[in-house]
């Protein structure tokens, strides 16, 4: 008896290393062959537009590698990148939502895995909207939204100001502010008792 439980232990261990416990959208890695070509351009075009809003139009650097999805944003004004794991429309921000898709799909008909999907994965994808892109007229933008919202669906932040803060050494974090990061605060609980 003891053996078999301790069995059935050592299975439901392995199979819950299945969902990766990431820290950061920043960590997350995706293979770039499981996203379609056009789908990492549109990606990478998304990319560049949010790195030159975050530094207010002033980089130093800004390129995105569709190839690999390997990408660089660094300010002008202090050679620090922004805070790029709080904003949609960033590389990370759609590896994340990809990897959270693909973590469903896998783990269908789990609802423990698909439970860590939720709380290893999608709790840490942005929601917050860039500075400006909701008047951008941009039809890369819009086909990057559509994309990003065709891969999962999440939460639409309740906030839209955000504020920017910055120091010697570090760039804008362009953190969301107030109300708004207690909503992120919220619904990240609410998703992790759900």
């Amino acid at each position: 008896m003891r053996f078999s439980l301790a069995l059935l232990t050592a299975a439901a261990v392995a199979v819950s290393a299945d969902v990766a416990n990431y820290t950061s959208s920043l960590n997350m890695t995706i293979d770039p062959g499981t996203v379609e070509t056009q789908e990492r351009a549109t990606w990478c075009q998304a990319q560049t537009n949010t790195c030159s809003l975050l530094c207010d139009n002033d980089t130093e650097e800004n390129g995105c590698t569709q190839g690999d999805l390997s990408w660089e944003c660094t300010c002008s004004s202090n050679s620090s990148a922004p805070g790029l794991q709080y904003y949609t429309q960033t590389v990370p921000t759609f590896i994340c939502q990809e990897l959270y898709s693909q973590c469903i799909t896998t783990n269908a008909g789990d609802s423990t895995l698909q439970e860590e999907c939720v709380t290893n994965i999608q709790d840490l994808c942005a929601t917050q909207n860039p500075p400006d892109a909701d008047d951008s007229s941009s039809s890369t933008t819009e086909t990057a939204t559509a994309t990003a919202t065709k891969s999962s669906s999440t939460a639409e932040a309740t906030e839209d100001s955000v504020t920017s803060t910055s120091s010697d050494g570090f760039a804008p974090t362009m953190a969301p502010a107030g109300k708004g990061a207690a909503a992120a605060v919220a619904l990240g609980m609410l998703a992790y008792l759900v």
